[in-house]
C-alpha cells in the first residue's frame, strides 16, 4: 500500500478524475477541474495506490484561519472526504478494507494542523476517525434519486407544493434562463441579507466556476419572472450525468407568497431528469427551508461533518488558540444550507 500525494501531471489528474468516476463518494466537488476552480494553489490530493491500481483519495483544502493553516471546505462544495473505490468484497471484509485504508490516509495528515470537513452521504463509516481522535455530527440533504420517472416525484410532493406552482402559473409567472450568473448572485445576496446570514462566496468566485462548469460539465440558471418583469425567484444549477445540484438560489421577500420559488424548483428538477440520476438540494439545516425541500419532494439524506483539533501533544494553551481556530474554520466549512 503506498500513499502519496497526488503528482500535477495530465496523467495522474486523469487517474483521479477517473477514480472520481468510479467511487460512490465521486462528485463535481471532487473534480480536479472544480478544485482548481474554487481552491486553486490551496489543495493537495492524498492517493493511495495497491500496485498499479489507485484505490483511494482525499481531496484536501488548506486554509489559513488567524494565520494558521486548516484544512477545511473551500467556497461553493458541499462535500468533499475520501473516495473509496468501488468493492465487491463480503460486508465484513469491505468494512476492514475501509479501516485500513482510511486509517492509511488519516496516518498522513500533518499533525500540528485542524480539520473540519463534510463527507459524502454514501461514507458512512465514520469508525476510522472516530478511532484517530476525530468528532463528528451528522447533517442533512434532501435528495430526488428517481428523476426519471418525474410522476412519482410529482405525487411525492405535498399539495401545498403543487398548488403553490399551479398558482404561480395563473398569476403570470413565468420562467426564463438567466442572462448571466450575476442575476441569480444578485438575488441569492437579497436572500441571505434578508436572513441575516453572511454571504460566503463573491460574484467573482461563483462566475469563475461558472466558466469551469461550462467547460467541463453543466450549469443552468434560470429566473422566474412576471408579467411586469419582476424577478421573483432564481436558481443556479450545476449538473453532471450522475447528478444535479441546486448550488444557489433565492427569491424577492416583497414576492415570496407567488409560489414562484416552488415553480422554479419544479422546473429545475424537470430539467435535471434529461441530464442526471439524482437532485440534490443541497441541504437544508435551516427550519423553514428544509419543509420547503421535503414539500418538493426530496428524501431527507444523512451525510457526516468530521473534525478534529490539532495534536493532542501540544501545550493546553496552544490547544485553546487551536480550539478558537477551528470553531472560526467550522463557520467557514458549515454555512447554514
Amino acid at each position: 500500500m503506498s500513499i502519496q500525494e497526488l503528482d500535477n501531471t495530465p496523467e495522474a489528474r486523469r487517474a483521479y478524475d477517473r477514480l472520481v468516476d468510479l467511487s460512490p463518494a465521486g462528485s463535481l466537488y471532487c473534480r480536479t477541474w472544480w478544485l482548481d476552480a474554487v481552491a486553486l494553489n490551496q489543495y493537495t490530493i492524498l492517493t493511495l495506490r495497491e500496485g498499479e491500481n489507485l484505490q483511494a483519495a482525499w481531496p484536501l483544502v488548506s486554509q489559513d484561519i488567524n494565520g494558521r493553516t486548516c484544512i477545511g471546505m473551500p467556497p461553493l462544495t458541499q462535500k468533499l472526504g475520501v473516495l473509496l473505490s468501488p468493492s465487491t468484497a463480503k460486508y465484513a471484509e469491505k468494512l476492514s478494507q475501509e479501516h485500513a485504508i482510511i486509517e492509511g490516509l488519516i496516518q498522513r495528515l500533518p499533525a500540528d494542523t485542524a480539520i473540519d470537513q463534510h463527507l459524502h452521504e454514501s461514507l458512512t463509516n465514520w469508525l476510522p476517525f472516530y478511532w484517530n481522535g476525530f468528532q463528528q455530527t451528522t447533517r442533512y440533504t434532501y435528495l430526488v434519486p428517481d428523476l426519471k420517472n418525474l410522476d412519482s416525484v410529482w405525487k411525492r410532493m405535498r399539495t401545498a407544493a403543487r398548488t403553490g406552482i399551479r398558482n404561480a402559473s395563473k398569476r403570470g409567472v413565468r420562467v426564463r434562463e438567466a442572462r448571466n450568473v450575476a442575476e441569480v448572485f444578485g438575488m441569492y445576496a437579497m436572500t441571505m441579507k434578508r436572513q441575516g446570514m453572511p454571504i460566503l462566496q463573491s460574484l467573482e468566485q461563483v462566475e469563475r466556476l461558472d466558466e469551469a462548469c461550462a467547460r467541463n460539465a453543466g450549469r443552468l440558471a434560470l429566473i422566474a419572472e412576471d408579467a411586469q418583469g419582476r424577478v421573483h425567484a432564481a436558481v443556479y444549477l450545476v449538473y453532471d450525468a450522475r447528478c444535479a445540484i441546486y448550488l444557489l438560489g433565492g427569491a424577492d421577500p416583497d414576492l415570496r407568497n407567488s409560489g414562484a420559488q416552488t415553480m422554479l424548483l419544479w422546473e429545475a428538477i424537470t430539467f435535471a431528469s434529461r441530464t442526471s440520476e439524482t437532485f440534490d438540494f443541497e441541504g437544508s439545516m435551516i427550519r423553514g427551508v428544509e419543509a420547503a425541500l421535503r414539500d418538493l419532494g426530496g428524501i431527507q439524506t444523512p451525510y457526516s461533518r468530521i473534525w478534529r483539533e490539532r495534536s493532542r501533544s501540544q501545550s493546553s494553551k496552544v490547544r485553546r488558540l487551536s480550539g478558537r481556530v477551528l470553531r472560526k474554520l467550522a463557520r467557514l466549512v458549515d454555512p447554514v444550507q
